[in-house]
């Protein structure tokens, strides 16, 4: 049975708990005993526009409620959305969708018109809340789950910006303003999308349908919203905010959810040179400006900028560069020549802030694996062994904390989330040939940054076996290295902080993998009759391999796993981290830096540039 099936068949608070992951006393516990002042936190954050934004944070038991309740509530959108042959008019809050999504359909346009809606979250009261989960055609829930829903999601009787479950919510009551705003705007030859509470419609007639937007007085005067479309968003229990409307013709730039759609969905140049200002800052000094409102968003200006709060931390900025690079590696930019220069110039910047983030400015040593499953592996063995707490990690009651972090391969370029995206946008897969590469060039990469802390080392980690032949010759006709499989250092130091650590030899031969140190009863674990085998290459249709092994057999297994022959390899990494010594000064500089008439080195397609 479906989600959205269980839910219109929940009767009871027990039914609606069980659905949450709840017990009926714990969910009843949440709603009923802890006083309604005590649920959430108050606090202001500034507008755009400089008047404050109240903030209702739930406490965290609350918080964690909520965000159960929108994870339901967004697998009914998704099984709506599939029985439904016609797109959705909203691209806020849905997998799939962004403002990318919501600009696009407003491109090379004559008019666009956008508008806001006025206090979106809070005109979703309780009785409107209550009253759709009831009657909507797609829900018609329960009344006793539709109230125990709304009391979830509620607070002073209306949405509080804030919880986890607001957007979703108030997204689905917005559902019947697309329908009738989408009529609207197909009787009148208009294209319409929401993005929250962001309304667009575009045209290429002249004039402008004046049941959406006429001018009052001479051209190039102001414009006032036409009758017909302030009925039909006032009927469906919405208002506008007056001071936000705005109609944008051709001639001028044209904005939608603050993108650029005169030609093609763009980033505004101010916001791309506003984010290369700060990446230049952070390369030479470490720090950057970071504008104390929006202003990134806005187009900063010179004097903004230097009025702006000077910080150290990546996170803003990283969210920044992400969002560039999301928007100019979009299907608009891959037309022709000059869109894909524009695309790569900006991932570009992404990979250099990236190599900066996890090989320059590192908070922790960094593992580089060669596949994509060693890490499960290594972090299952770092928390059982105690002999390497608190060198490699420690526990503190039951939660335990790394003292190394691992580079995380992606497995699919389109889902990726912050978390991930270095391993799409520096094409770090894996394997020995992105590693070769990324060896050969590392001190290249290096030259990029005048401000080179180096607090921690890196440490590739391969497998000791003929696939890292080529790796081993890199590193001897380039640096003042030997190495082979027969060779028996605990480490390698390549270059300022990065390290090779090898698989330890074994046997006769010296050749080994880290499979090779789990116990045969690990190695021989069948799953639904099929034996595991290692070599990708070789893998019969009767067999598993390594994804599988790392996903159901190590993972849910590691507290029962013996993983002590692991202690030889891990033993390699604390070596490295006790032979490594970082830079004198914590703003290394050499002669050499990087000037604006040198080309920069960065990562692409599996190479340095």
């Amino acid at each position: 049975m479906t989600i959205l099936n269980n839910l219109r068949n929940a009767s009871s608070l027990n039914d609606f708990a069980k659905m949450l992951g709840y017990k009926p006393s714990s969910l009843s516990y949440i709603i009923y005993k802890i006083p309604s002042e005590n649920k959430y936190k108050k606090f202001c954050i500034p507008k755009k526009s400089g008047a404050p934004r109240q903030i209702s944070a739930p406490i965290e038991p609350l918080k964690t409620l909520q965000r159960r309740l929108a994870n339901i509530l967004y697998a009914c959108c998704d099984e709506i959305d599939g029985t439904n042959s016609l797109r959705p008019l909203s691209h806020g809050f849905r997998k799939g969708y962004s403002i990318i999504t919501n600009a696009r359909p407003h491109k090379r346009r004559r008019y666009v018109l956008n508008l806001d809606l006025q206090d979106f979250f809070p005109s979703c009261n309780f009785g409107r809340v209550r009253g759709f989960f009831i009657k909507n055609r797609d829900f018609q829930l329960n009344d006793k789950v539709a109230t125990l829903l709304a009391q979830i999601a509620c607070y002073e009787n209306m949405l509080p910006q804030g919880s986890p479950c607001s957007p979703v919510v108030a997204d689905l009551l917005a559902h019947l303003l697309d329908v009738r705003l989408a009529q609207l705007a197909k009787h009148n030859g208009v294209t319409y999308t929401r993005y929250a509470d962001d309304l667009t419609f575009s045209t290429n007639q002249e004039p402008f349908p004046s049941a959406l937007a006429v001018r009052f007085g001479d051209p190039g005067s102001d414009w006032k919203l036409g009758d017909d479309l302030i009925e039909k968003i006032q009927s469906t229990g919405f208002a506008v905010n007056p001071s936000k409307t705005r109609m944008q013709s051709r001639t001028s730039r044209q904005i939608v959810t603050g993108l650029m759609v005169n030609a093609k969905v763009n980033i505004r140049p101010e916001y791309y040179r506003v984010a290369r200002a700060m990446c230049h800052s952070l390369f030479m000094t470490g720090t950057y400006y970071r504008p104390v409102t929006s202003t990134a968003s806005e187009g900063a200006t010179a004097e903004a900028l230097q009025a702006a709060e000077r910080i150290s931390i990546l996170g803003p900025l990283e969210g920044i560069l992400n969002h560039i690079h999301n928007v100019k590696n979009s299907g608009d930019h891959r037309d022709d020549l000059e869109k894909k220069k524009d695309a790569t110039t900006a991932r570009k910047l992404y990979s250099r802030f990236l190599a900066y983030r996890n090989f320059v400015a590192l908070k922790r040593p960094l593992i580089v694996c060669e596949g994509k499953t060693d890490d499960i592996y290594l972090k299952a063995a770092i928390r059982k062994l105690p002999i390497f707490h608190p060198k490699l990690g420690s526990w503190s009651g039951a939660a335990f904390t790394s003292a190394v972090s691992f580079f995380h391969y992606a497995d699919k370029a389109p889902s990726l989330s912050i978390a991930n995206k270095a391993s799409d946008v520096l094409e770090l897969g894996g394997g020995t040939g992105d590693l070769k590469y990324f060896i050969l060039n590392y001190k290249k990469v290096l030259q990029n940054f005048k401000y080179r802390p180096l607090e921690y080392p890196v440490i590739i980690m391969i497998d000791n076996d003929s696939g890292a032949n080529e790796i081993f010759s890199v590193i001897n006709k380039n640096f003042d290295i030997s190495i082979s499989i027969k060779s028996t250092k605990p480490f390698y130091h390549i270059t300022d902080n990065l390290y090779l650590v090898k698989t330890p030899e074994r046997g006769t031969t010296s050749i080994s993998c880290i499979e090779d140190f789990f116990a045969p009863s690990v190695l021989n674990k069948k799953l639904n009759g099929k034996e595991f085998n290692r070599n990708k290459a070789h893998k019969a249709d009767g067999q598993y391999g390594k994804a599988k092994f790392a996903a159901e057999v190590v993972r849910p297994n590691a507290d029962k796993i013996d993983f002590s022959k692991f202690v030889s390899l891990l033993d390699r990494f604390v070596a490295v981290m006790d032979d490594y010594k970082p830079p004198a000064t914590s703003a290394a500089t050499e002669s050499s830096h990087p000037s604006h008439s040198n080309p920069q080195v960065t990562f692409t397609s599996g190479k340095f540039r």
